[in-house]
């Protein structure tokens, strides 16, 4: 089928009887590109909003640093593999989030496949993230990726990721996080910034717990989203950055499980917490409601 223009006023399909004014055809074609704008439109919003459920998120683990493992408990240690600390954390996870481990790290494997990494002191036990590696993380983030960050008390390592926690504005391992608890180290807290999407399905009474976590300092462009009752302390943190987000914890134990002898990931609301965390570094409400704002603007500019 051939178009052929003829004086600027019609246009003729040649194999077919209909002739239509150029102006008809363009009001046609307007109409039809509004069309397709709105569903386009609409699509994108369907994809951002959808449950979780109904799409799966990716994240990647880096353990190239070196994984503590308890002397006491053996098996993997703290990392999310089937025998490790974190195993019920990536089964609770399974439905919304396929967990995957790096043992080469994040300049072998590509971050960029991924929606969420995590940095972990306790799968970084035994060297320091370089230079290198942080500008490959921060340009994760930069770039609308979101970043885990999990550190401990003053006596372990923290250095060891730091230099990852500075580039966002947060230091880690400030002072001991301790309560008045037989168990000084245990520390439960209500103290949460509940306007927070690592909050999302908490209610007022519900509580977080961490043990012997460490202190966290922060400045722009992070903030804190929850404090030790009593002290004020800051042990987790949140942060937006470029078109990315970073979570901070200051414990590297409470989504931690190993069968009667730490199942911290249990206690208090931590498995919401856990959803919730990585909920929000995977599927950011800023960049939502800027699509949404940007779909509205597009619609209204086609009226």
């Amino acid at each position: 089928m051939t178009c052929s223009y003829q004086n600027h006023e019609q246009v003729h399909w040649s194999g077919m009887s209909a002739r239509f004014p150029v102006h008809k055809l363009f009001i046609s074609v307007k109409i039809q590109s509004r069309k397709l704008i709105h569903i386009g439109a609409v699509l994108i919003l369907f994809v951002l909003l959808t449950s979780s459920s109904v799409f799966s998120y990716t994240v990647l683990w880096d353990t190239s640093h070196g994984v503590y493992v308890s002397s006491t408990f053996g098996g993997d240690g703290y990392q999310p593999s089937q025998d490790g600390y974190y195993q019920k954390l990536a089964e609770h996870l399974n439905n919304d989030f396929t967990i995957d481990i790096t043992s080469q790290g994040f300049l072998a494997d590509d971050p960029s496949e991924y929606d969420v990494i995590v940095v972990c002191l306790t799968s970084a036990f035994y060297s320091s993230y370089t230079p290198a590696e942080v500008d490959r993380i921060a340009d994760f983030v930069d770039n609308g990726g979101g970043l885990l960050i999990m550190g401990d008390l003053l006596a372990a390592p923290n250095a060891n990721i730091q230099p990852v926690a500075s580039e966002f504005g947060i230091t880690l391992g400030l002072s001991n996080v301790v309560s008045d608890r037989s168990n000084i180290y245990e520390v439960y807290t209500s103290e949460l910034d509940l306007s927070h999407p690592v909050f999302s399905g908490f209610a007022t009474s519900d509580e977080i717990f961490m043990y012997a976590a460490g202190e966290l300092s922060v400045t722009g462009p992070a903030f804190p989203v929850v404090w030790q009752e009593g002290t004020g302390k800051t042990i987790a943190a949140a942060a937006q950055y470029g078109q990315g987000r970073v979570a901070a914890l200051g414990d590297c134990s409470l989504w931690s499980w190993v069968e009667a002898r730490e199942e911290y990931f249990y206690e208090a609301n931590n498995r919401q917490f856990a959803v919730s965390t990585f909920t929000y570094l995977a599927v950011p409400e800023p960049a939502t409601l800027l699509l949404l704002g940007l779909g509205a603007i597009l619609l209204r500019k086609r009226h």
